[in-house]
Formats: structure tokens, C-alpha cells, sequence
């Protein structure tokens, strides 16, 4: 038998019975979420190694001689956040997520054994308080991947940031270093089934023509500046079409 079963099993018994007992004691949900979130992760550092989390692969860290940071918001330190993997939801796992590789590492329960999670398993994570969620090959003709989610409504804006290891060779010898992919993120709008590049004022308006006036004069009205604060505008601008398109 498959050692997740058991794991459910007993998962689903200590959350009925924490219910039962909040249910009976008090009618305060917001005590109640707090202690439901408290018991759930307490009880997956006390399964440790028995966790679904642990079917990942080993992650190897970078050289030490690799200048900047592969990392997202070069932060290399762990931090607590929440991931939906194999179908199932964990919350308060420490994680970094790799821009160079595009890969979701978490720290489990020994907190010495990093575990890059198994990609295709992850339908979304939540890091430094921004959603991520995975989109496969066949969504829209885009690149599989993780995709920054600032938007999402009827029609959704997602942002892609990739991170490159380039080399040098100079008096120093030999250097390597991350940098970020692009000098901006590539950003996407889905409208319908299919997702859409935008970069700037003109394409967005472009693929709302069918409110092109009523978009312009929002913007126009709202002071949104593409240039200086792009994920502002187009999140604005993505937003009011769907309000307007009810």
C-alpha cells in the first residue's frame, strides 16, 4: 500500500476531531482556521519524512564562487509558504523558489534535506505574499513553467521572470554570476482560452478593442503609467475590462 494513504487516513481523523472539538467549544472561525492551520502543520512535521512533500527530488545548492542570486527577490534565506502539490494542500513549508532552474525547493521536516518538489505535481504556491501558479505546455502556446499571478478574474494577468547563469573570463580567471533573463518581466493576459503577450499601453488596448474608449478614458482618468509602474496599469486596466464586460 502506497504510504500516502495512511497518511490521509489519519490526516482526516485529527481534522474531524479538532472540528468536533472547536465546533462544541466556541464560534469563533477565526480561532478556529488558526488552530485548524496550527494542528495541520504540526501534524506534517510530526509524519516528517512520511509526507507527500518528501517524493521530490535531492536539490543540490549553487558554488559558492556564483556571484548574485538565483533566487526569487534574491532572497536566499527559507520562508514560510503554502503549495498545492499532488493534490493536496501544505501550509507554513519553508521554500525558496529557483528563478534559473523554475523550481519550487522546499526544507522538510529535519530542516537539513532541501527537496526540489516535482514540477508537473505543483498546480500553484504562495511565496513573499504573491501567487504562483504552473501552467503546462498546452495552455495558450505559452512556455511551461511558473507564472507570477497578478490578476485573476474572468481574464487573468500573469507575469514570467527567468534568471540566467552567464560566464566571463578576465585577468580574474574565469566568473559566473545570475542575472535576470530579461531587463523586464515578459507579462500575459488570458482572455478567453488563450493567453496573450502585452508590453504596453497599445497591446492592451489592443486586445480589448472591443472597449477601447471606455479603457482609454480610464486610463486617462486613473493617471496609469505603463512606463513607471506596468504591473499597476495592467492589473488596473485587466481588471476594469472584466467590471465593464459583466
Amino acid at each position: 500500500m502506497p504510504v500516502h494513504y495512511p497518511i490521509k487516513i489519519i490526516l482526516c481523523f485529527v481534522v474531524a476531531l479538532l472540528y468536533k472539538t472547536a465546533s462544541a467549544q466556541s464560534a469563533d472561525s477565526s480561532a478556529y482556521e488558526a488552530a485548524l492551520t496550527n494542528i495541520t502543520s504540526r501534524f506534517y512535521q510530526g509524519v516528517g519524512e512520511q509526507s507527500r512533500l518528501y517524493n521530490g527530488l535531492v536539490y543540490d545548492s549553487y558554488d559558492s564562487s556564483i556571484k548574485g542570486s538565483p533566487y526569487l527577490d534574491d532572497i536566499d534565506a527559507w520562508r514560510p509558504g503554502s503549495v498545492e502539490y499532488d493534490g493536496q494542500s501544505f501550509e507554513n513549508v519553508s521554500m525558496i523558489y529557483d528563478l534559473y532552474t523554475d523550481q519550487l525547493v522546499v526544507l522538510l521536516y529535519n530542516h537539513a534535506s532541501p527537496i526540489a518538489l516535482i514540477t508537473d505535481k505543483v498546480s500553484g504556491f504562495d511565496l513573499h505574499q504573491r501567487h504562483f501558479v504552473r501552467l503546462p505546455n498546452s495552455n495558450g502556446g505559452i512556455k511551461a513553467g511558473f507564472y507570477e499571478q497578478l490578476y485573476g478574474g474572468k481574464s487573468q494577468l500573469i507575469k514570467r521572470t527567468e534568471k540566467l547563469l552567464k560566464s566571463t573570463s578576465g585577468s580574474n580567471g574565469r566568473e559566473r554570476f545570475f542575472v535576470p533573463f530579461k531587463e523586464a518581466p515578459d507579462y500575459y493576459i488570458k482572455k478567453g482560452s488563450v493567453y496573450y503577450k502585452v508590453s504596453n499601453q497599445s497591446s492592451v488596448l489592443e486586445l480589448f478593442a472591443d472597449k477601447k474608449k471606455e479603457l482609454k478614458q480610464y486610463i486617462k482618468d486613473k493617471h496609469l503609467q505603463f512606463v513607471d509602474l506596468p504591473e499597476l496599469a495592467l492589473t488596473s486596466v485587466t481588471a476594469y475590462y472584466d467590471s465593464i464586460t459583466q
